[in-house]
């Protein structure tokens, strides 16, 4: 079998792949460089926005801090309220003043919600007047204040930074405390929703922006990216890194700067899709390109298939055949003229030599059977030869009565070889001409040659060629008795051993085969070396090899205490099967 990376359709796949891959690698990458350039400049851009505006924020909230301070330092009523706490009236009034002092100052700057006093003796808050919507919002806050001034501590980081405080659900603040020294915390409290407003001046495009605490959860538009949480690594000016966060189908490019003197982030989120729709064209485009590519590939590969790999299969494919012996191969016209010359060639080459083939098979054939007649024509006058000196001694003798038994035995003999000059006869008409023939032997040898012919049920319709078994009886008759005190016994043993097998045994009480002769017969000597002697069994042999093949056995052996073992073993066929072959 032909190995698989050796075949042209491997090579052509693989420089497919090479051309193909690299191509929609490049295309891709180009894709992706230009969506990730797009990306870095829109983050880039915000990126100097949030910083920007986060400054803003910042100073805003230094300047209600330094404020604060101030407060808490310079004016004389802050101080004196230490002293009136026994006094209702002149702390009332004390706290009355302060309040109107903050108002004046936060009617010219409303970058906080409402400032407040607590004291923390006698537990006793005042603020600003508090701006919200419904009352619940309003109790909100106080409630929310109250319970963080009660609890905070004068080491807590509310005196240090603005804390973000969660003081409804999912409404956050921003509060600062400053200790006075005598047991009074000054406030400022600023709604992180209300810094959300200046950020619409920032053009973000469907985008949105949102605080952002030191766990990366979102303290403003807390549903706008579900659970999802950011880094807050990525918050520092230097950093210009920027992160994607994903809800649903909608990618968001964000952005981040960590407000200094707080604890929250400033993030902006802008959506991928609205960041990139002026790439969307070219994006689609490149990406139409690569699948056209692919497909003008794919069916150019089908073409190529059709066009040159699958006439080359065909014509493997039709070589193997021939090669195994299959030479009504033909192969069809191709589409390619080429081809089509090929396997016209192809198709003439194997029919002739097809028919020069069956030529020379039929030469062999004719050449056998002149070589099997020219050998069965020896046989004829070898024993003819025989007989006339048979004839010539009786005559001799001037013994009449046995030439007259002699002569009809002959023309017996002879009128059976001339009847049956063919290819084959049956078993029961051979021994009935061997019977013949050991007949003419007893007349020549009286009381001296006895016989015993054996045929198995069924064996004496087998067919066999003519005069297969007459040699091997005249070569026992020659050598087999020579000064024998006893009677020379000749025995044929005809049977079916086993299915579609004929065997033959003759076997004689003579003197055997000699070493030297039973060497030469069992190594195929009398075939390689043809005298006139034993020419009788060399032609035995020559047909047996020529009509049966490897089919065939003739064995020789001399049987133990006895004379010579001739053994025949032939494929069983009958007359009208023998003439088939």
């Amino acid at each position: 079998m032909l190995n698989i990376k050796d075949s042209l359709r491997f090579k052509l796949i693989i420089g497919f792949v090479t051309i193909a891959v690299p191509l929609v690698a490049l295309l891709l990458y180009n894709n992706y460089y230009a969506s990730n350039t797009i990306r870095e400049q829109v983050a880039d851009s915000n990126k100097n926005s949030m910083i920007l505006y986060s400054h803003q924020i910042e100073a805003a909230l230094n300047k209600e801090t330094n404020f604060l301070y101030n407060i808490a330092v310079e004016d004389p009523n802050i101080a004196a309220l230490s002293q009136l706490l026994n006094d209702p009236d002149e702390y009332f009034l004390a706290k009355a003043r302060i309040l109107n002092t903050l108002t004046r100052y936060h009617r010219f700057d409303n970058s906080v919600d409402l400032q407040f006093i607590y004291s923390v003796q006698k537990q006793d808050l005042f603020s600003t007047p508090i701006k919200t919507q419904s009352y619940d919002e309003l109790l909100s806050i106080k409630t929310t204040i109250e319970q963080l001034v009660k609890e905070v501590r004068p080491d807590s980081a509310y005196f240090r930074e603005w804390k973000a405080i969660e003081y409804s659900r999912h409404k956050y603040a921003l509060i600062r405390l400053v200790d006075t020294g005598d047991d009074f915390y000054l406030g400022a409290f600023v709604e992180l929703e209300n810094l959300m407003i200046p950020l619409d001046l920032i053009h973000l495009e469907y985008g949105f922006a949102s605080f952002v605490n030191e766990q990366g959860e979102l303290i403003t538009n807390t549903s706008a990216i579900g659970t999802n949480r950011l880094n807050t690594a990525l918050a520092s000016e230097s950093n210009e890194v920027y992160q994607i966060v994903k809800k649903d189908d909608q990618k968001y490019i964000v952005v981040m700067n960590q407000i200094q003197g707080t604890d929250v982030i400033l993030s902006a989120f802008v959506p991928e899709s609205q960041m990139l729709k002026n790439l969307y064209h070219f994006r689609r485009g490149i990406i139409i390109i690569s699948i056209v590519a692919f497909f003008i590939l794919i069916i150019y590969l089908v073409y190529l298939n059709e066009i040159i790999l699958k006439p080359m299969n065909n014509l493997v494919r039709g070589m193997r055949r021939i090669k195994h012996g299959d030479w009504d191969t033909r192969l069809h016209a191709s589409k390619a003229k080429e081809f089509t010359m090929i396997n016209e060639t192809f198709n003439s080459m194997a029919s002739e030599i097809h028919e020069l083939k069956i030529s020379v098979y039929e030469e062999q054939i004719k050449a056998h059977q002149a070589e099997l007649k020219h050998l069965q024509l020896q046989i004829n006058p070898h024993f003819l030869l025989n007989s006339i000196n048979i004839v010539y001694n009786l005559a001799e003798i001037k013994n009449y009565s046995v030439i007259q038994l002699m002569c009809m035995n002959l023309v017996k003999y002879f009128r059976f070889t001339t009847k049956t000059n063919q290819i084959a006869v049956t078993v029961a008409e051979e021994m009935e001409h061997m019977e013949s023939y050991i007949k003419i032997q007893q007349v020549r040898f009286p009381e001296r040659v006895t016989y015993e012919i054996d045929i198995s049920e069924g064996a004496g319709q087998a067919a066999i060629p003519p005069l297969l078994i007459q040699p091997f009886i005249e070569n026992a008759i020659k050598y087999g008795f020579d000064f024998m005190d006893h009677p020379f016994h000749i025995a044929i043993h005809i049977s079916l051993p086993i299915h579609d097998q004929l065997e033959i045994v003759i076997s004689d009480n003579g003197s055997g085969f000699s070493g030297e002769v039973l060497e030469k017969l069992q190594s195929g000597g009398f075939m390689e070396n043809q005298t006139g002697e034993h020419l009788g069994i060399t032609n035995v042999q020559y047909r047996l090899k020529h009509i049966f093949g490897h089919m065939a056995r003739l064995e020789f052996d001399n049987a133990p205490n006895s004379g010579a073992r001739i053994r025949i073993v032939l494929p069983f066929r009958t007359v009208e099967q023998f003439a088939s072959y």
